[in-house]
């Protein structure tokens, strides 16, 4: 029973070993006196949004990209000419121009 728990032990420190990357450079060592941990409520974010700031934000996007959209789609993009009139006395073709050739 012993010897079955040392291999046991000897087997998972060599799996730990061989995730362990370890460096070869001198770990730094905290100063004295900074044991005190310090929790993220008292380091505010850099850049922190209120909710209405945000979704003002969100909402102003969207009605830009929109309007952009339909701005281009309206006033930029070039619209199709309409078909012209079909003149009623032009000679219909006997056969489909696309139909299949039956030999």
């Amino acid at each position: 029973m012993l010897l079955n728990i040392m291999s046991r032990r000897a087997s998972l420190s060599t799996f730990a070993r061989a995730r362990c990357y370890g460096t070869s450079l001198p770990i730094p060592k905290t100063p004295a006196g900074s044991e005190e941990i310090f929790h993220s409520q008292m380091m505010l974010p850099k850049y922190s949004l209120s909710n209405k700031k945000w979704f003002f934000l969100f909402l102003a996007c969207n009605a830009g990209a929109y309007g952009g959209h339909y701005f281009y789609l309206r006033f930029l993009m070039p619209a199709n000419p309409p078909n012209p009139p079909r003149d009623p006395n032009q000679v219909r073709p006997e056969k489909h121009m696309h139909a299949v050739d039956e030999d």
